[in-house]
């Protein structure tokens, strides 16, 4: 059911949690999990989706072995945290077992594809079929022969004559338990050129979702991800399209001429097929809020400044004025008194980690953290040299501005855990060191092109008079 914003503050005031209707507001309108309607009202992913329908057709393989893998085919109508290999399917009122689903590793990447190219073999190393798979030891490299958990079809064969060819419904019987409702859909043909009611309003789906989404990437732009856009899109579009002769999100992509997976920066997208995604475009044309940034602010939290601190130390080094050399870009504007505070805040914060750090524990995270400070002090003193209005920003060239905003989040990211006391496992050590390399290549290529570009967006500010 919907809620407003009020009756939140309300609910949560009264278990004794201290916020303003503000900050609750801000919350709400940047929280995944929530979908803001008119006059301040929201609606939850699990009041939006629950008893929503959508609907896939098993492949051939999976018909073979009796079996479907559920992978991203529940994007976006379940909780995007879960992994797919915990959702529970029910069939007549009793729960679908689990089976082991036999295959090679592009039909594997096939079905995680709407996760992105680039996060598709993480989501299928986390499946407990491939718990011996130590993907990040292998530069992510997927075998040649896996498995995969998948969901057993045999209650379904033994109840319905399903062939391939046919569907499956389902339907979002409980959206916090990651329950669903399987409905086999017998559409098989004797006639593969027969076309029935049933195809013509599933084209009429399609016609429908192409739609939809074009409207969406003009109104809103690539988003965060393509769960964001499918979610917005079927939300706003559920009457039309969570209907029971919808077709999939597969399906369409595999025959849509306007709509594929394109590349954004160094990640996947939606966009209008065969075009590049850019940075600046309608969705955040004159907007310059933090969520809507292209380039994001260079904010160093506590978390980048306690790694700096960290790494002096890593080094059995004690030198607060290097620290803050490193940490402020050489062209930002800070008069003598500010920079007098801020080394006695370091200052302050150094004394209080060196009661506690211990260089042998560090010995992990220590070469990591530096390696990965000194790719975001290079990263950081470019993005603050972008801080350019959006239309100074279309001169820019997009993809390399994308890749550089992609690449300040995830070095963030990534500061962030290494932030913290605890080593490392080895794999993930592993992981990060690959991802490290990449991030240092990715820079590597788009900083002379944007330097370059920058330096004409300079000049073209001065006029001749």
């Amino acid at each position: 059911m919907p809620f407003s914003s009020k009756e939140l503050l309300a609910m949560l005031c009264g278990l004794g949690h201290k916020i303003s209707l503000e900050e609750l507001i801000d919350f709400l309108d940047n929280d995944g999990r929530a979908f803001a309607l008119q006059k301040r009202m929201y609606i939850t992913r699990a009041g939006a989706f629950t008893n929503q329908v959508f609907s896939f057709m098993p492949t051939q393989r999976e018909i073979e072995q009796k079996v479907f893998v559920p992978g991203d085919r529940c994007m976006p109508f379940v909780d995007f945290d879960a992994l797919s290999y915990s959702l529970t399917f029910e069939f007549l009122g009793e729960e679908l077992p689990q089976k082991l689903f036999e295959t090679d590793c592009n039909t594997a990447r096939d079905m995680f594809c709407l996760y992105g190219d680039e996060f598709s073999a993480q989501y299928i190393s986390a499946d407990p079929a491939c718990k011996d798979l130590h993907i990040a030891e292998n530069n992510f490299e997927l075998p040649l022969k896996m498995s995969l958990t998948g969901v057993s079809l045999e209650p379904v064969f033994d109840k319905v004559d399903f062939k391939y060819g046919d569907r499956i419904l389902c339907r979002v019987y409980d959206w916090d338990k990651g329950i669903i409702e399987i409905i086999p859909v017998l559409t098989h043909k004797l006639n593969p050129f027969q076309i029935s009611d049933e195809d013509m309003e599933r084209h009429k789906w399609y016609e429908k979702l192409e739609d939809a989404l074009l409207e969406s990437f003009d109104s809103m732009g690539p988003c965060s991800g393509i769960e964001e856009q499918l979610a917005n899109v079927f939300y706003e579009n559920r009457r039309e399209l969570c209907v029971p002769d919808c077709g999939s999100i597969h399906e369409f992509l595999d025959n849509s001429k306007k709509v594929g997976l394109e590349l954004f920066g160094v990640e996947t997208r939606l966009w209008f097929k065969g075009q590049d995604v850019p940075a600046v475009g309608k969705w955040n044309e004159g907007l310059y809020e933090e969520s809507e940034r292209v380039i994001p602010s260079f904010i160093l939290p506590d978390f980048v400044i306690d790694c700096y601190l960290k790494d002096q130390m890593y080094e059995k080094k004690n030198n607060i004025d290097e620290v803050v050399e490193k940490i402020l870009p050489k062209e930002m504007p800070i008069s003598k008194e500010e920079k007098k505070m801020l080394t006695l805040q370091i200052h302050n914060r150094n004394a209080i980690l060196r009661k506690s750090y211990n260089w042998f524990a560090d010995f992990t995270n220590g070469s990591l953290r530096h390696r990965a400070l000194k790719l975001f002090t290079e990263v950081g003193s470019l993005v603050y040299e972008l801080d350019c209005d959006n239309k100074e920003l279309d001169q820019l060239p997009q993809q390399e501005l994308v890749t550089l905003s992609q690449l300040y989040t995830h070095i963030s990211r990534m500061l962030e855990i290494l932030s913290n006391d605890s080593d490392c496992e080895e794999e993930e050590a592993c992981a990060m060191e690959l991802s490290l390399e990449g991030m240092e290549l990715n820079f590597e290529d788009i900083k002379p092109l944007l330097i370059s570009a920058l330096d004409k967006v300079k000049k073209n500010r001065f006029n001749v008079i």
